[in-house]
């Protein structure tokens, strides 16, 4: 049967990304944030505009009213995530590392992927709690931190989907199913039963 790793090449390719970003770029991440939170006030800005104008300005007042304050909040979240970094890292890295613990427990040890899994898990949980209760003050130090353990689990992903990329060629090139073209089954009444 084949499996498909398309799954962890996605989450491989999102953390490589994402580790790159956090640990090298930081800057680029508030952008981001900042140019969202601009498009989400203008957008409701025009909203509330182009409801004066048609005379439906008074419905959707609220909705404009609103889309501003959640734009302001996107603007704002840079600020929040860089003085909460840490122990939102921790809750975050803590749940992955749970998931990747009962994941591993749920299965036996025959291979060393699994293995492997357990204690990639075990060393998450570790850091989880060492990102929760935070030793350094400095934000800058945690997020290259976090940056590199966001790429050591993309290097993760990657290597799971390479194993099974090697077992779905493997599974095929050695195939136990019988090519039954050309055969029939015999008839009830041609065979001698054996008792």
């Amino acid at each position: 049967m084949k499996i498909d790793n398309s799954n962890y090449i996605f989450k491989g390719i999102l953390l490589t990304v994402c580790g790159i970003l956090f640990t090298f770029f930081p800057g680029v991440l508030s952008w981001v944030f900042y140019i969202i939170g601009g498009i989400i006030i203008v957008g409701s800005a025009f909203t509330v505009l182009g409801g004066l104008g048609s005379g439906d300005g008074a419905g959707l007042m609220p909705a404009g009213i609103i889309g501003v304050l959640i734009g302001l909040f996107v603007m704002y979240l840079p600020r929040f995530i860089t003085a909460q970094l840490s122990l939102i890292a921790g809750i975050i890295i803590g749940i992955v590392a749970i998931t990747q613990i009962v994941k591993a427990l749920s299965k036996d040890f025959t291979n060393g992927l699994k293995l492997l899994q357990l204690i990639f898990g075990i060393l998450l949980l570790i850091s989880s709690i060492f990102f929760v209760f935070n030793p350094f003050k400095g934000g800058n130090i945690i997020r290259i931190i976090i940056g590199i353990v966001m790429l050591l689990f993309a290097a993760f992903n990657y290597y799971v989907a390479y194993v099974i990329n090697q077992r779905n060629s493997s599974n095929y090139s050695n195939s136990d199913v019988i090519d039954a073209t050309g055969y029939t089954a015999p008839d009830n009444n041609d065979h001698k039963r054996i008792q």
